[in-house]
């Protein structure tokens, strides 16, 4: 950890200065960017910590630099303008940006397959709604394999959204605020019928797709209609191993998807499979449903169908989906843009089969997950 260790010496060059720490590490900081990033109540604001200071009032692409102190706990650099900046040494450690700390800073999901059901990621709910530390260990989970079972959810309607509420704000969609997942008259959606649902990304046709749902088991009496999952980060690196240019063709061409009934027309493309500037998945766009009409240049839509056969046999083999009979007082929470999730077909004579959900933003369970760190 950035406490545990000390810098032993500090050693400028033209536009940067260079740290050796006690454990050996280096760390490069460039001149501009410690400007940019002075603590000072002049600089950052005291209350809010949103930056004041302009980096457009330097005269030259570099600040000059007068004077570097090391001390035991700071960093002091005097300015050639008179200007004084104090950093704390642990906070440098934490906001290194050499290779190495840019790595380890990095998520690493742990990939499933079906044979997550042996030791499935779960919690009980009173953990989850009682304490921080519970709450905590749910959104490591959650973040770690992309979906949780809380079990033990008390079967009353609402229930779903207080759980979701101890995260932030629900994300409301064309769907509402929550939603009840049964078999109904007059669908406008396959999801409100008893058909069965092959895996699929929620509302891939928004600009921003919801990012955790949640599914809560109310009622389950029907013959059939075991919910499923799939770890579509999983599926795309095996995709990357086996066929790289079908992995390539569905990170490159935009795909377009349409949600529409009599109120709305939802709209928007987007690539199969996103990656940041790392290549680490960001994200999972999977919906045959609700595939628009392809709009592509010609020479790629033979090329596209043939990428996106091979990517859904993968995440159609048995060995890669979990199939899980939710109980009442299951609370299935995954991470939408990740675990792909469907159903198998049910009967509703047999039986009720409802569930209600709702969504959170992923923006939003990052943010708690790192306030909750934070004060451990």
């Amino acid at each position: 950890m950035a406490s545990a260790c000390s810098v032993k010496s500090a050693e400028t060059a033209a536009d940067s200065v260079d740290l050796v720490w006690s454990d050996g590490h280096h760390s490069q900081f460039h001149f501009i960017w410690l400007r940019d990033n002075c603590p000072c109540p002049n600089c950052l604001h005291p209350q809010t910590k949103e930056r004041t200071f302009d980096v457009m009032t330097i005269a030259a692409d570099q600040p000059d630099l007068n004077a570097l102190d090391l001390q035991k706990e700071q960093l002091v650099i005097s300015w050639k303008d008179g200007h004084v900046s104090e950093f704390r040494t642990d906070w440098l450690r934490l906001n290194c940006y050499s290779k190495s700390a840019r790595e380890a800073r990095r998520e690493k999901p742990i990939l499933w397959a079906a044979t997550v059901k042996t030791a499935l990621p779960e919690i009980e709910y009173e953990a989850v709604m009682k304490n921080d530390s519970g709450l905590l260990a749910w959104l490591d989970l959650l973040v770690d394999y992309g979906f949780v079972l809380v079990r033990n959810t008390p079967t009353v309607q609402g229930e779903v959204t207080r759980v979701a509420n101890r995260i932030a704000y629900l994300r409301e969609t064309n769907f509402g605020r929550d939603f009840d997942v049964i078999s109904k008259p007059n669908p406008n959606n396959v999801a409100y019928t008893a058909l069965k649902l092959e895996s699929h990304s929620d509302l891939p046709n928004w600009e921003l797709p919801p990012g955790t749902q949640f599914l809560h088991c109310l009622e389950f009496d029907a013959e059939g209609g075991e919910s499923t999952l799939v770890d579509g980060f999983g599926a795309a690196r095996q995709l990357e191993k086996e066929d790289p240019a079908a992995y390539e063709i569905l990170a490159k061409l935009h795909i377009p998807f349409r949600f529409h009934d009599q109120d709305w027309d939802v709209q928007w493309s987007a690539p199969t499979i996103a990656r940041d500037q790392l290549g680490d998945l960001q994200e999972i766009r999977f919906h045959a449903a609700l595939t628009a009409p392809l709009d592509l240049d010609f020479d790629d839509v033979l090329p596209f169908y043939r990428a996106y056969r091979v990517f859904t046999e993968i995440i159609r083999r048995s060995d890669n989906i979990l199939a899980l009979k939710l109980q009442p007082g299951d609370l299935l929470v995954f991470n939408n843009r990740r675990a792909l999730h469907g159903r198998a077909a049910f009967n509703p004579e047999s039986g009720p089969r409802h569930l209600q959900g709702c969504y959170v933003d992923n923006d939003s369970v990052l943010s708690k997950r790192r306030t909750l760190r934070g004060k451990t």
